[in-house]
Order: C-alpha cells, then structure tokens, then sequence
C-alpha cells in the first residue's frame, strides 16, 4: 500500500515497523500488514487472513518455503530458502549455504519481526551460524541504517558449498549481496550444453567465476575470467583450485568493458553477466545505451558459430526490452543472433504473479553467425 493510499489514520502517525489490521473504506477486512511512514510503499501485506504475526506464523512460513526448495532443488546445497514477497514473508531473504544462514532484513516492519525469524530458522534447520547482512542499497528507502552481525552460532570467514558436482568458496560476511549469486546457479549447468570439449571461455563481471568454473567441468581447457574486484578474483582462483581447475583459469583484473576495448582475440562461448545497470525507471534511458555497448563489444569476441550467454538482472527492463536492446547489440556489430533458450531465475527464487517486481532475472542463450 503506498502513502496516498491510506486515509486512516495520517501517515504521520504510523510507528515504523508497526502491525496493524488493513480495512477498505466500508471497514471490511482485508489483512494484516506491518507500516513505515519513512517509506513510499507505507504498508506490506503479511497475510490476508486474521492471524497473529507470531512464531508459528512465521514457522508455518518458512516450512512452506523449505518444503518448496527440498522438491524443485537438486544436485546442490545452498539455494534460496526465503524470497521475500513470494514466500509470503515481505523483506525478509534468507539464503542457505549449506550449514550455515545468511539473513537480509529489507523493511522497517522486518526488522522488529526478525527475532521471531530468526527463532524459526534455529528450530527448524538447526544451522551452525546465522549471519545478518543489512548492509543492502533498499536499507535507505525504508530509511535503515546499514549493519552486518552474527544472529546466532559460529559463522567462518568463508565456507564451502557443493553444486552440480561443484565446490565454490562462499564468503558469507563481507562477499557481494549474500555472499554468491544463487539466482544463477540454476542456470549455469547449461555450459555442459554448449562448451566444446577443450573449448575456451570469457567469463566477464565473473565475481567468483561460477560461470567459469562450471565451464571448466563442462570440458573447457580454459577459461579467461574478468571481475574488477581483487577480492572477487582471489575467490575465483581459490574456487578453480578447489575444484583442480587452477591450470584453466586465467584470472584478470580489469573492468570489462575496458577489457573488451582492448581485447582482440575470441572465444567459444562468452557468458555477460553484469550487474544491473537500471536501478530506477530514471535510469532506463542511459541503462539501455550502456547494455547495448557492453553486449555489441562481447559479441565482437565470440568466435562465428560460437555461443553468447548475455544476462541483465535489472527488473525495470522486460524481457521484450532486453531482446530489443539486443537486437541493436547485434546490428550495431554486424553478428546475427539465433536465440536458443530464454531463462529467468531459478525456482528457489520464485515469481509471485500478483508482483511483477519479483521477475527480474533474464538469461538468453544465442549462436552468433
């Protein structure tokens, strides 16, 4: 519910975090929400039935959630456990790596109902250690402050996760977002689709080089993996040894569009997978020009009959948006594009139909001619 919405009582006079029952103008009931006067979205909708928002809701919650990941999850332990709106529990993200917990609280309304979370978590996935990672962009929306902190155990500077007979290094306290990006991880088995056995790969805004590694044990004899993080490429190179890939792996630190500048050889397969250049609809407009440059000047790397896995994770572009920009991508650098497979994120991060905002991810595959 935005602000201009609520008519009783005044905005002013909501306590941020509050829970309150939401009725229409005639006083029917229509759910339960937490509020924040601080924040342009002023109300969440936690449930549309009279319940109390107390342990066994948010246990009944989170069991309906990990229920939902141990039937469409395989082959790897660390997935998303909570996503937010669709699991029905608004800002609240808990990502599983193995044993251990990592915890995003995004909203006012979160934060003073996390105790209670946190408490479920414990009592059903009995963890080693649960890390809070309030340290997201959103945070300032909802005008919250920024904090990283242990919630309950032992959490390592780094663990490990297995995946599609995988290892990768996961540094769950200080790595980007949560410490990997697991929306991705659904899809990067399709590199045993389409590396060539002793290929070469371009792995650009590789962060830890999961794209790259699963290339390696997909057959590649090498794979280039640009990131302009130091500490990113550090756990790449940990993560190609720990899966005795070190002599495949060619870390680079470089941005990538400054490497693709300067670059002049090709590739087999060149996977994009940046972070999102549109993060307001304000920012549409120069997003779409920076997506075009970025995906024309890897195109120009992919060697003819090859295959380009380009990405965008931005939700104010659509899917018509992405292949559109593409299409300009692909005049503007005279390779023609025959798409193959069109993907968004994987099931443990479900879509709600009734929040568009919740789709996001976008993963198209294509032979470059």
């Amino acid at each position: 519910m935005f602000s201009n919405e609520i008519a009783d009582p005044p905005v002013s006079q909501l306590e941020a975090g509050s829970v309150h029952e939401l009725r229409d103008s005639s006083g029917d009931f229509l759910g339960i929400v937490y509020a924040n006067p601080a924040s342009l979205i002023t109300a969440r909708i936690l449930t549309r039935k009279r319940l109390p928002i107390d342990g066994l809701f948010f246990r009944s919650r989170i069991e309906d959630a990990l229920s939902l990941r141990e039937r469409v999850i395989h082959q790897r332990d660390a997935y998303r456990l909570v996503f937010g709106e669709s699991d029905l529990l608004p800002g609240l993200v808990v990502d599983r790596y193995g044993q251990w917990l990592s915890v995003q609280s995004q909203t006012a309304g979160m934060d003073r109902l996390l105790d209670l979370a946190v408490e479920a978590l414990v009592d059903l996935l009995r963890p080693e250690g649960i890390f809070l990672r309030n340290d997201s962009p959103g945070r300032a929306l909802e005008g919250l402050a920024s904090e990283k902190r242990l919630l309950f155990g032992e959490v390592p500077d780094t663990v490990i996760i297995s995946s599609w007979g995988s290892k990768f290094m996961v540094d769950i306290p200080n790595g980007q977002k949560t410490g990997f990006f697991l929306d991705q991880e659904h899809n990067r088995p399709l590199m045993k689709q389409y590396v060539p056995e002793g290929g070469t790969v371009l792995d650009l805004f590789c962060y830890t080089a999961a794209w790259g590694i699963h290339a390696a044990a997909a057959g590649a004899s090498q794979v280039t993996a640009v990131d302009s993080s130091r500490g990113a490429l550090n756990l790449a190179v940990a993560n190609a040894a720990l899966n005795n890939f070190e002599d495949r792996l060619i870390p680079v630190k470089e941005s990538a569009v400054d490497f693709l500048k300067k670059a002049r050889d090709s590739w087999d397969v060149v996977v994009l997978d940046p972070p999102a250049f549109i993060k307001s609809r304000n920012q549409l407009k120069e997003g779409v020009k920076g997506y075009i440059d970025v995906n024309r000047r890897a195109l120009l790397r992919v060697k003819h009959g090859g295959f380009f896995v380009t990405c965008s994770c931005s939700h104010h572009l659509d899917s018509a948006g992405f292949e559109t920009l593409l299409a300009a991508a692909s005049h503007q650098s005279g390779r023609e594009l025959r798409i193959l497979d069109f993907r968004g994120q994987g099931p443990d991060h479900p879509i709600l139909l009734s929040m568009p905002e919740t789709r996001y991810l976008k993963v198209l595959v294509a032979q470059v001619m």
